[in-house]
């Protein structure tokens, strides 16, 4: 089931097991990660053209991403992340729409198996 969820969303099952021990333990961070408020900061931010509070949450969203072994997910926010760090909104703007695609991706996967 955890493993189904990983090729789901493009992310490394073995990269999660071995940082987290176990299935169990892994739905237990995935339970985590449904109450991380970075990407409602990353949004926030987009939304307001404020381009440090995005910054900020996207890059608490990152390492918790990369964490988690979350890794299509992870490429993006990173992509966003160093736009943002740029202060190049405009690019960040496009970037951020496949940012929401594959965070709701990620949710909606999680919701299946939680």
């Amino acid at each position: 089931m955890i493993q189904e969820f990983y090729k789901n969303i493009n992310g490394n099952y073995e990269v999660a097991l071995s940082r987290m021990q176990n299935d169990e333990r892994i739905k237990k961070y995935l339970n985590f990660f449904l109450m991380d408020e970075s990407y409602q900061s990353l949004e926030d931010g987009m939304n307001a053209g404020d381009c440090e509070t995005a910054f900020k949450g996207a890059h608490t969203l990152k390492g918790v991403c990369q964490n988690m072994a979350f890794t299509q997910l992870s490429t993006v926010v990173e992509q966003i992340t160093e736009e943002l760090r740029a202060k190049d909104m405009e690019k960040a703007k496009i970037t951020f729409s496949t940012v929401k695609d594959e965070y709701k991706k990620v949710i909606d996967e999680i919701h299946k198996i939680i």
